[in-house]
């Protein structure tokens, strides 16, 4: 695996055979099972692994951006979706979406909450989906809600975006609620001294 800031390349081996069994001896050989399919092209999807300690290395990195070499090519991809076990701890399987380099398309990120709020806290959305070029994908999309008010409700559309990204078509027309802040509850106050115990 070789990378630079937010990229990485994979050398990838292709799946002989799919199922269960042969995932589970992939992963014991120390490689994850993965995907790749480009949208508009009749669905075409092809199976592969990947290392799983370069898949580590490269999400430590924080990449967002793949070039993943599948029979003697090298394609461009972004993560659709991680598939992980039963404790969420290993990696099962890694889903990519083909992107063509210079051409904007849609992609999820992760939302980064950074502050205290002035009030309780309450995050319905830990990702939002995006549009930009594939070199444009930003690691996270940071909300900082130090200053937020209790009432405060703040939806996709008042996302700060870096410049370049925009909120993906779908994702702008359902503006969903991406946090609310509340009211903290007020702690019940402590008992008088002597309170509540019987008279002698």
């Amino acid at each position: 695996m070789s990378k630079s800031h937010h990229e990485a390349k994979f050398a990838t081996e292709a799946r002989e055979t799919l199922g269960s069994r042969s995932a589970r001896a992939l992963r014991a050989a120390g490689r994850i099972p993965a995907s790749l399919q480009f949208e508009g092209r009749d669905g075409a999807l092809c199976h592969f692994s990947i290392d799983e300690a370069e898949f580590a290395a490269a999400r430590r990195s924080e990449a967002s951006l793949f070039d993943l070499e599948i029979g003697g090519e090298v394609k461009s991809a972004v993560i659709r979706e991680i598939q992980y076990d039963s404790m969420g701890s290993n990696v099962n399987h890694v889903d990519f979406k083909g992107v063509i380099r210079g051409q904007r398309s849609d992609v999820r990120v992760s939302i980064s909450v950074t502050g205290t709020a002035q009030g309780t806290l309450n995050q319905s959305m830990d990702s939002v989906e995006v549009n930009c070029l594939p070199k444009d994908i930003p690691d996270a999309i940071e909300v900082q809600v130090g200053s937020l008010e209790p009432g405060t409700q703040l939806h996709a559309s008042d996302l700060t975006l870096p410049e370049g990204v925009t909120l993906s078509k779908a994702e702008a027309a359902r503006n969903e609620a991406v946090l609310t802040v509340v009211e903290a509850k007020a702690a019940a106050p402590a008992p008088a001294e002597g309170e509540g115990s019987e008279e002698a």
